[in-house]
C-alpha cells in the first residue's frame, strides 16, 4: 500500500508550482525557509511570533523540535541532510 501526502496553502488551494515558505505561516508562527528530505518530504523552519524562549521550530510531517536560535535550528537542518528549497517568508 502507498500513502500519499498532500500539502495546500492556507487559503486552501493546491499550489501550482513550487510553494513558497510564506504559504505555511499562521497567526502564531511564520514559515522562514523551507527544506526537504533525501526523500523529498517537506521540511519547514518556523518562527514564533509571540516573544518565547526558544522561538525557531523545525517540522517535519507530525514531529516539531524547537530551538533557542536561528543558527542551531539551521544547524540540526544541516546535520541531518535537510536540502534548502527557499528561504524567505513573513519577516
Amino acid at each position: 500500500m502507498r500513502n500519499y501526502k498532500f500539502y495546500s496553502t492556507r487559503d486552501g488551494r493546491m499550489p501550482m508550482k513550487m510553494p513558497d515558505a510564506a504559504d505555511f505561516g499562521d497567526s502564531q508562527k511564520d514559515a522562514f525557509a523551507m527544506y526537504h528530505t533525501a526523500d523529498g518530504e517537506p521540511v519547514i523552519l518556523r518562527r514564533s511570533i509571540a516573544l518565547t524562549p526558544m522561538p525557531w521550530c523545525i517540522q517535519r510531517g507530525t514531529s516539531t523540535v524547537f530551538f533557542s536560535y536561528y543558527r542551531d535550528a539551521v544547524e540540526h537542518c544541516r546535520k541531518r541532510g535537510y536540502k534548502l528549497i527557499k528561504e524567505g517568508g513573513n519577516t
